[in-house]
């Protein structure tokens, strides 16, 4: 069942004004959307492991919400997105918490 209950930010490119009132392109946390917290399937987890790599939680959001950001904001804490996997009107992201990632 799809609750979508989990509030993320995606991080990426967002308009801001500089110091001197200039119109830029920054990174930056765009406003939160709503997703669905799935844990990670445990071949996919073992198969990054074998990697190096910890992958923390899987989230599906609607397609329509992701252009391809490569990093989101969790509860205070920022993730890279590893992976992604599109499902019909759904995207899945599969993340790995930037404090755990030592492949970076």
């Amino acid at each position: 069942m799809r609750t979508f209950d989990e509030e993320v930010h995606l991080i990426g490119l967002v308009e801001s004004v500089d110091d001197e009132g200039f119109n830029v392109i920054v990174e930056g946390k765009k406003p939160p959307i709503l997703a669905n917290k799935l844990s990670v399937r445990s071949n996919e987890y073992w198969q990054a492991k074998q990697s190096g790599i910890s992958l923390s939680y899987t989230f599906e959001v609607h397609a329509i919400e992701y252009n391809g950001e490569e990093k989101l904001m969790y509860d205070d804490d920022e993730y890279r997105i590893e992976r992604t996997y599109k499902k019909g009107d759904y995207v899945e992201l599969i993340c790995v918490r930037k404090a755990d990632d030592h492949a970076t």
